[in-house]
């Protein structure tokens, strides 16, 4: 490490480093940098072009050969992934097959893989999750998976957590 100098050490530290270029990863990294601060963003997965690396995107329903549908062997390689909604012959490219990065459960818990820049957010066929106390509840109601490490309680206007969070305009509480 002979060659490691201040200018080299200045060029390679960062106030922040975010994991993962999803909505969170991306949006984070976007308001810390709007913040003033030096921002490392880190993504496993290839960036994905509009058009070129969507293959899929214009074509017709009746243009897919299987209907929309992912075939029995896609599904029986994929017994995981294959639960998502959106695990579609339109979308299917975008998901970690199940060989690629297997799912280790204890538990039920379908934490589905998406390695590309935007994350699982090129996934979700539009639809974008709305939370409420019964989110929050999820893990205790169902009996399974992680608590949150926060309360919805504690998202309300006025609380710590609410105005920590007002450091990031995009984070709106009603």
């Amino acid at each position: 490490m002979s060659n490691l100098t201040i200018d080299s050490i200045k060029k390679r530290s960062f106030d922040a480093i975010v994991i993962g270029s999803g909505i969170s990863g991306g949006w984070s990294a976007k308001e810390l940098t709007g913040k003033g601060l030096k921002t490392l963003l880190l993504e496993r997965g290839p960036n994905v072009e509009h058009i070129k690396d969507y293959p899929t995107t214009n074509m017709n329903p009746w243009e897919f050969e299987h209907g929309g549908q992912i075939t029995k062997e896609m599904r029986d390689a994929n017994p995981v992934a294959s639960r998502c909604y959106a695990f579609t012959e339109s979308a299917a490219h975008f998901f970690v097959k199940d060989a690629e990065h297997p799912y280790i459960q204890e538990k039920p818990f379908d934490w589905i893989r998406g390695y590309q820049v935007g994350g699982k957010s090129l996934m979700w066929r539009w639809g974008t999750q709305r939370w409420s106390q019964y989110d929050f509840d999820g893990p205790a109601r169902d009996g399974f998976a992680v608590e949150w490490p926060i309360t919805y309680a504690e998202l309300a206007p006025g609380t710590v957590m609410w105005r920590f969070l007002r450091v990031f305009p995009a984070t709106k509480m009603a």
